[in-house]
C-alpha cells in the first residue's frame, strides 16, 4: 500500500505572503503488511553500509531494498529459558526493539526477551550475556570501538570482536537513551534521570526543575538535544545549561539530509526545525504515533510508528500553488513575469491569477464574452499590460486591471502568443500563425500571415543566435529570417519526432537542444542530431518545455514530472538526468506542456512549471550538487533446479551435470525502486551485456564447463549503470569422463582397436588365399563330440 501526500507552499487567496512557506505536505509512502512488513509496530530503522535498510519490529527482522522486504525469524530452543551461543537462521526472539550497526560492518540487534544477536556475513549468533533474556533498549558504539548496551538488568560494554563484558551500572535498570560528546564522554539517560559517565561510575546530572526523566537523547555538536517527560532541551555541558526549545512531551529525534532536526511527541505531533530556529509542525504526519526515526543516504527520512506501519517521507524540493475553480484544481497553463517583480498564473478554465511583488494574489477578470476563462498563452506588452490566448481562440489584453477584448480567430481552438517587437506580436491560431500590430489602446493594426508557416502549428517561438526566430511545432524545427525560411530540423534532417514542444540555443557552445512529445531530446551541434530518451540517460520521452538555471544545468518538463541534466554540455552517447515527481512535490507530476508559456524563469532564478493541477516551482539555488544516486546492486539467492544453494564467499561451486542455475540480484534503491534497471553477463559465455529491464532474476538452463564470472549492473531511469557490479564466480566442473585427458585417451584407445582390428582382417584376407589350408580344412570339417561313458 502506498499513500501519497504532496505539498501546497502557498493557497491561491486573497492575500498570500511573498515567500513562499512550504505548509509541509511531504511525498510520503506508508508500507505495511500488504507490501511484506511483518509487523505494523516498528520499533528501531537503521541502514547499514550496505545499502539495506533494517527494521525491528514485534513481528521479527526484516531487510528492505527499497522495493521487497526479506524477514528473518530464528527458532528459539524450546527446553531452556534462552538459546545458547552459535548461529542462528534469524535472532532469537522476534520482538526486536533495538538495532546498530559497528565500524566492523556487524549488526547488532537487541531484543526485548532474548538479549543481544549479532548478524554478520550472512548468518546470525546469538550471545548469552545476562543469560540471554534480557530486555536490550539500546545500543551504541564509542569512539574507542567498544559496545555500549542499556538492558533492564544493567548498563554494560563489550569488545565487538571478542565478545567479553563489562558491567558498569549492574543496579539501574532504566536506561533507555546514549550518546557520546566530542570527547568520547558517555551521556545516559532514562526513566532515573540522566547521567554521565565519569571514573567508570554514572553521575547524576541535575533536570530541570519539574522534569523526572529522559525519554531522547542525541549529540549535537558540543551540545546535546535531550527530550524529558515533560519538554525538548538544548543541554550545553560546558556551562551546564539548560535551553528550552519550545517542544513538549518529545520522544524521539533525529537530522534530515540537511542537517535540521525532525522531533516526535508523545501528544502525536511531528515537528521540524526551520532554518530560523523555528519549530514547524507537519501536519499531514499528525498522529502516526512515531517511536523511530532515521535518514538513509539517498535523503529520505524513515519513521517507523506504533501501528501504522513504516513511513518514507521524501523532503520535497518543489513547491506548489493551486488555482481552485468551485473546489476544483485547475490545470496550469501559463506561467510569465509582470514586468513589476510579480507573476501572472492563466490556467485552464480556472482563469486568470496575478501575484503581485508585494505578496497579494488577486484573481483578474476575463469575462468580456461568455465563458472566456480558459488561457492557454500569456504574452507581456508595453507598460506591463498583458495579452492573453484563451481556448476559444480569442485574445484579450489586461491593462491596470480591465480586460479589453482584442481580436478573435473562430473555429481555430487555443490561441499562442508571443511578443515580437514594440507593438508587434505573434499569434499562432490553429494551423496558421500570423504576424499581429497592436496599439497601446489594445487595437488591431494589422496583421499579416506568415505563409512559410502554413499548416504549421506552432508551439514555441524562440528568438535565435544567427538571427530571426525558431518556430517550433508539429512539423519540426524551422529558422525563420524576414519570414523566409532559412534552417529546417524535421526527420529527414535527423530530428527524432517531427512534434517537436521545446527549445533552448545553448549560444556559448553553439548547441540546439530540441524537446519533442515522445520523442525524447535532440541535441544539435555542428549540423550533428544526436537523440537522448529512456533508453541511453533520460528521465522521460516526453519533453515540454526547457529552462536553463544559469548553473549550465538544463530543467525539462515532461510527462513524468521534471528532469534534470546536470551536465547537459558533456552528455556524449549517454547522458545522465534525475526525474523529479510525486516525492519531490510534484503532485501531479505532469507538465502541462504544448503551449507558448507553460514554463517560466522569473528574475530571482526560480523555475515555473504548468501541472495539470496548479503550477510548481523549484529555487535551482536548492539543488546546488545533483547527482544521480549511484545504486549498489547485490546477488541475494541462487538456486539450481529449485533448490537454494550456499555462497561461500562470492564464490558458487556446481555440482557435476547441475542444471538450472536461477540468480536472484537486487539493487538498494530506497526512493525510487520502480524505476530501477538491470543488465548482466556471464564473462566468457555472454558476448557483451544483456538488458534486463526491471527483471530481477536470471535462469540458465545450462552452464557452461568451467570458470565463469556473473556480473549484474543497476541503474535508475536516466542514471549511470553503476560502477563497480555485484560479481559471483561460478565453477561448473567438467565431468571426470569428459575432461579433455580422458577424451585423448579415449580416442588414443578407439584408434588402437581400430587399427588392430584392422589388421587383423587383413591377415583373414591374407589366409583366404591359400596360405593356411590345413587350418582352414580342419576349421571347416566337423569333429565329433566323444561319446559319453
Amino acid at each position: 500500500m502506498a499513500l501519497v501526500i504532496g505539498l501546497f507552499v502557498m493557497g491561491a487567496s486573497a492575500s498570500a505572503s511573498s515567500k513562499l512557506q512550504p505548509r509541509y505536505r511531504a511525498g510520503l509512502h506508508v508500507f505495511t503488511g500488504d507490501d511484506g512488513l511483518p509487523q505494523a509496530g516498528v520499533n528501531s530503522v537503521v541502514q547499514t553500509h550496505d545499502g539495506y535498510l533494517w527494521i525491528g519490529s514485534f513481528g521479527g527482522l526484516a531487510r528492505f531494498d527499497g522495493l521487497a522486504f526479506t524477514v528473518f525469524r530464528g527458532k528459539p530452543s524450546l527446553d531452556t529459558p534462552g538459546p545458547k551461543d552459535g548461529a542462528q537462521g534469524g535472532p532469537p526472539s522476534d520482538r526486536v526493539l533495538a538495532l546498530h550497526e559497528d565500524d566492523r560492518k556487524q549488526l547488532w540487534i537487541g531484543t526485548q526477551d532474548a538479549g543481544l544477536s549479532i548478524y554478520s556475513q550472512g548468518t546470525f549468533q546469538h550471545l548469552s550475556i545476562c543469560g540471554g533474556t534480557c530486555q536490550v533498549n539500546a545500543i551504541t558504539q564509542a569512539p574507542d570501538g567498544r559496545l555500549w548496551v542499556a538492558s533492564n538488568v544493567g548498563l554494560f560494554n563489550l569488545d565487538p570482536a571478542h565478545k567479553r563484558v563489562s558491567w558498569v551500572d549492574p543496579v539501574r535498570t532504566g536506561h533507555a537513551a546514549m550518546a557520546f560528546d566530542p570527547t568520547g564522554r558517555l551521556y545516559v539517560g532514562g526513566g532515573e534521570g540522566f547521567f554521565v559517565l565519569a571514573d567508570r561510575r554514572l553521575r547524576r546530572i541535575a533536570l530541570p526543575e519539574g522534569d523526572q526523566w529522559v525519554q531522547m537523547l542525541q549529540a549535537d555538536g558540543s551540545d546535546f538535544l535531550v527530550g524529558t517527560d515533560r519538554a525538548l532541551y538544548r543541554y550545553e555541558p560546558g556551562q551546564g545549561r539548560w535551553r528550552p526549545l519550545g517542544v513538549a512531551g518529545p520522544t524521539i529525534a533525529v537530522k534530515d539530509a540537511v542537517g535540521r532536526w525532525w522531533v516526535a511527541t508523545a501528544s502525536g505531533r511531528l515537528v521540524r526545525e526551520n532554518g530560523a530556529g523555528e519549530w514547524l509542525d507537519v501536519p499531514e504526519l499528525f498522529g502516526m504515533g512515531v517511536t523511530s526515526l532515521a535518514k538513509d543516504d539517498e535523503g529520505n527520512l524513515w519513521l517507523g510508528s506504533g501501528s501504522k506501519g513504516l513511513l518514507r517521507v521524501r523532503i520535497p524540493v518543489f513547491g506548489q500553488i493551486p488555482v481552485f475553480r468551485d473546489g476544483v484544481v485547475m490545470a496550469g497553463r501559463a506561467v510569465v513575469a509582470d514586468g513589476q517583480g510579480g507573476l501572472w498564473f492563466g490556467s485552464a478554465c480556472g482563469g486568470l491569477n496575478h501575484w503581485r511583488a508585494d505578496g497579494a494574489m488577486t484573481r483578474q477578470p476575463l469575462q468580456m464574452w461568455p465563458h472566456v476563462d480558459c488561457v492557454t498563452s500569456l504574452a507581456l506588452d508595453r507598460d506591463a499590460a498583458l495579452l492573453v490566448g484563451t481556448a476559444e481562440g480569442r485574445l484579450v489584453r489586461i491593462a491596470n486591471g480591465k480586460p479589453t477584448p482584442v481580436g478573435v480567430w473562430p473555429g481555430v481552438g487555443a490561441i499562442n502568443v508571443w511578443r515580437r517587437g514594440e507593438g508587434r506580436f505573434l499569434v499562432s491560431a490553429g494551423r496558421a500563425t500570423f504576424e499581429v500590430w497592436i496599439d497601446g489602446e489594445g487595437r488591431i493594426n494589422g496583421q499579416r500571415r506568415i505563409d512559410a508557416l502554413r499548416d504549421m502549428s506552432v508551439n514555441n517561438v524562440v528568438p535565435a543566435a544567427n538571427g530571426g526566430e525558431w518556430f517550433v511545432g508539429d512539423r519540426g524545427v524551422w529558422r525563420l529570417l524576414d519570414n523566409r525560411i532559412v534552417e529546417r530540423w524535421t526527420p529527414q534532417e535527423g530530428l527524432s519526432s517531427r512534434f517537436a514542444r521545446a527549445l533552448y540555443e545553448d549560444r556559448q557552445t553553439a548547441t540546439l537542444w530540441v524537446g519533442t512529445y515522445g520523442g525524447g531530446l535532440n541535441r544539435i551541434r555542428g549540423g550533428q542530431v544526436h537523440h537522448y530518451d529512456t533508453r541511453n540517460g533520460l528521465f522521460d520521452d516526453t519533453v515540454s518545455c526547457i529552462l536553463a538555471d544559469g548553473l549550465g544545468r538544463l530543467w525539462l518538463g515532461g510527462n513524468r514530472g521534471v528532469t534534470l541534466l546536470p551536465k547537459p554540455r558533456q552528455a556524449a552517447a549517454d547522458t545522465e538526468s534525475l526525474g523529479y515527481a510525486v516525492d519531490d512535490g510534484l503532485i501531479p507530476s505532469e507538465i502541462n506542456g504544448g503551449h507558448s508559456t507553460a514554463c517560466h524563469r522569473d528574475g530571482r532564478g526560480r523555475l515555473w512549471f504548468s501541472l495539470v493541477e496548479g503550477f510548481a516551482v523549484i529555487d535551482p539555488a536548492d539543488v546546488p550538487q545533483a547527482a544521480s544516486v549511484p545504486l549498489r546492486p547485490r546477488i541475494e539467492e541462487v538456486a539450481i533446479a529449485g533448490r537454494m544453494q550456499k555462497i561461500v564467499g562470492s564464490s558458487l561451486a556446481l555440482e557435476p551435470n547441475a542444471r538450472s542455475l536461477e540468480i536472484h540480484y537486487t539493487a538498494i534503491n530506497l526512493s525510487r525502486p520502480r524505476d530501477t534497471y538491470f543488465r548482466f553477463r556471464l564473462r566468457g559465455f555472454d558476448p557483451d551485456w544483456v538488458e534486463a529491464g526491471k527483471n530481477r532474476s536470471i535462469l540458465y538452463p545450462l552452464i557452461p564447463w568451467g570458470e565463469h564470472v556473473f556480473e549484474v549492473q543497476a541503474r535508475t531511469q536516466g542514471g549511470r549503470w553503476s560502477t563497480v557490479p555485484a560479481r559471483l564466480k561460478i565453477l561448473n566442473p567438467q565431468p571426470w569422463y569428459l575432461r579433455p585427458w580422458i577424451l585423448i585417451l579415449a580416442t588414443s584407445l578407439g584408434l588402437l582397436v581400430l587399427v588392430i582390428g584392422t589388421q587383423l582382417g587383413a591377415g583373414q584376407e591374407r589366409s583366404g588365399d591359400g596360405e593356411m589350408p590345413q587350418a582352414n580344412d580342419r576349421r571347416r570339417q566337423r569333429v565329433p563330440e566323444p561319446a559319453s561313458r
